[in-house]
């Protein structure tokens, strides 16, 4: 049976009191926090954003939706994970905080506490058992498995490694451990070309395991170090270093997505989800500079359904250039994996019926 997905339209330049005004409309239409009980210890799941980021999702528009949640439960908390690169301000609690706390998400603003759900220095996970393809249980982050119900704040981008980023990735990637993080991710090796290496050593300083190091003017790569982030990829400005548009990417969808079992296993299924179709950027809000639209800004979505919103949330940015965008920006991914993994696990459907708001 199709599941019901709201969304609620915005545009370009809204301002922020617009932003937090049409989110509240949606929270109240769409009945998205039905699932959440009085005195449940709720998780917020969001990205803060790295420094320098602009695109991610902003603490001003959640005042309204904090209020309505503190209605229900005193519980809320902001949380979110560590990552496995070094030169990121997320990865470790102390910087993670000090990074969501200068991008408004302080307890002065939101009265509400932010919580890096998997400790200090990302070690803290319980093994939830989920017996499937790729894994028999998965490490999840114990302040998102503690949990009794989250929901789930999902900025939609593109993904160098994923093609597509919604909650899928949010839930899947973004409520794992550090330890759960290298578990999706290894075996995805970037391709080197060292005919395209100026030496400029970007690579090297950007490797979080020292994977990729500078010898006699040339990167050079330490594949059985790799735990396969991309980002080496990402800061590379020649043709030198390139993900390996394979099968393996597949394989990182469908362990994404098995963790994402994991976490939604973990609440026992009391989730929900919200997605925002704003500042659609070619790579995630893990890239530390301000990058330009891909599309126009076009609503917030709600739904019950992880599988649902994310596909309405890919077929209605699709339909801005009736061509899939996501295709366009990484044309060697087949992103739609996730989506389909998902719904063969049970997940949800990828079939919906849109309610305009």
């Amino acid at each position: 049976m199709a599941s019901d997905v709201f969304m609620i339209k915005v545009k370009n330049g809204d301002p922020d009191e617009v932003m937090a005004r049409k989110l509240n409309e949606l929270i109240d239409a769409s009945g998205v926090l039905k699932f959440i009980q009085r005195e449940d210890y709720t998780g917020i799941k969001i990205h803060f954003g790295e420094e320098g980021n602009t695109g991610h999702i902003k603490a001003e528009w959640l005042k309204g939706l904090v209020e309505r949640l503190r209605s229900i439960t005193n519980n809320i908390f902001f949380t979110d994970t560590n990552v496995l690169y070094k030169q990121s301000k997320r990865t470790n609690a102390v910087d993670h905080l000090k990074l969501a706390y200068s991008h408004g998400f302080d307890f002065q603003k939101m009265s509400v506490p932010v919580i890096i759900a998997d400790g200090l220095l990302g070690r803290n996970y319980t093994d939830v058992e989920i017996n499937r393809k790729r894994f028999s249980r998965v490490k999840v982050a114990s302040g998102i498995a503690d949990c009794d119900s989250l929901l789930a704040l999902t900025h939609i981008t593109g993904h160098i490694m994923t093609g597509f980023a919604g909650a899928i990735k949010n839930i899947g990637m973004g409520c794992a451990s550090r330890r759960g993080k290298f578990e999706q991710h290894c075996g995805v090796v970037p391709d080197f070309n060292p005919q395209e290496c100026v030496g400029c050593g970007l690579s090297a300083s950007h490797s979080p395991t020292d994977t990729t190091t500078l010898s006699k003017g040339k990167a050079k790569i330490d594949e059985t170090n790799c735990i396969g982030c991309g980002e080496c990829v990402v800061v590379c400005k020649t043709e030198a270093l390139n993900a390996k548009w394979s099968e393996t990417l597949a394989n990182l969808q469908e362990k994404m997505v098995e963790y994402a079992c994991g976490a939604i296993e973990a609440v026992d299924g009391k989730i929900g989800y919200v997605n925002f179709l704003t500042n659609i950027t070619r790579n995630c809000d893990c890239l530390a500079k301000d990058e330009p639209r891909i599309v126009k800004d076009v609503g917030i979505l709600a739904s019950s359904d992880i599988v649902s919103i994310d596909s309405a949330s890919a077929n209605i940015l699709n339909s801005l250039r009736d061509s899939d965008i996501f295709k366009q920006e990484y044309p060697e991914i087949d992103w739609t994996v996730q989506l389909r993994y998902a719904a063969s696990l049970g997940l949800g459907d990828a079939n919906y019926n849109l309610r305009i708001v």
